[in-house]
């Protein structure tokens, strides 16, 4: 799409940035380092196709996505141990909880604190969370709901649905947390050096993933 970033990077194949160049491939999603990575870990799961939220992409996709989120979790979980995965959801172009890049995009980051907890300071107060897949996601995205989505521990998720959220709310909880509450920007503050360290334990923990391209067989 133009002006997406995201389709942007996918389709550069010599660029000398390296947050441009996917980590894991699969036939219809790549995952890259994430620009802006607060903590060593941090990748995206990104579909090539547009898509401007993980609820809006279509069935045939769906069973390959949930195959690479269990690839990806394994690896990470054994790099890093205790983890969590969420969206910001947008329902359409240029909304806030976008964090400005509207593409889908499903974040993998490394944590021990609760992240549902760290982020309520960032919420409306009127915010509920209730229990949630992809199905919820893909039902919030039908009715033009922007969404939160969050999994933590692994396999359990939530969702929060409301039409005022700010921008960057997770980055911004897990900033505070980490003491550097100024530096939740990922435009203003890359973290180049947690970003190349994330690609050097990626690349030494598991060349072979680097490779593949074969059809997932099976969902999980």
């Amino acid at each position: 799409m133009r002006n997406c970033r995201l389709c942007a990077d996918l389709v550069i194949r010599d660029s000398v940035k390296s947050w441009n160049k996917p980590l894991f491939k699969s036939p219809n999603f790549a995952v890259l380092p994430s620009l802006g990575a607060l903590v060593e870990g941090w990748l995206l799961l990104v579909p090539k196709k547009h898509f401007i939220c993980m609820g809006a992409m279509p069935d045939s996709i769906v069973a390959e996505m949930k195959w690479m989120k269990h690839h990806l979790c394994s690896v990470l979980q054994q790099c890093y141990g205790q983890m969590c995965v969420f969206e910001h959801g947008p329902s359409k172009p240029n909304c806030n909880v976008g964090c400005s890049v509207d593409h889908a995009h499903l974040h993998f980051v490394p944590m021990t604190f609760d992240l549902a907890s760290a982020v309520t300071q960032f919420l409306p107060q009127d915010v509920l969370w209730s229990e949630a897949g992809l199905g919820e996601c893909r039902a919030a995205f039908s009715k033009g709901e922007d969404y939160l989505y969050l999994e933590q521990p692994i396999g359990s998720g939530r969702i929060a649905t409301h039409q005022g959220f700010g921008s960057q709310l997770f980055r911004r909880a897990i900033a505070t947390q980490l003491g550097t509450p100024d530096q939740f920007n990922w435009r203003e503050h890359p973290q180049l050096l947690n970003v190349s360290a994330t690609i050097k334990r990626m690349q030494v923990h598991n060349g072979s993933v680097l490779s593949c391209k074969s059809q997932p067989q099976a969902a999980a």
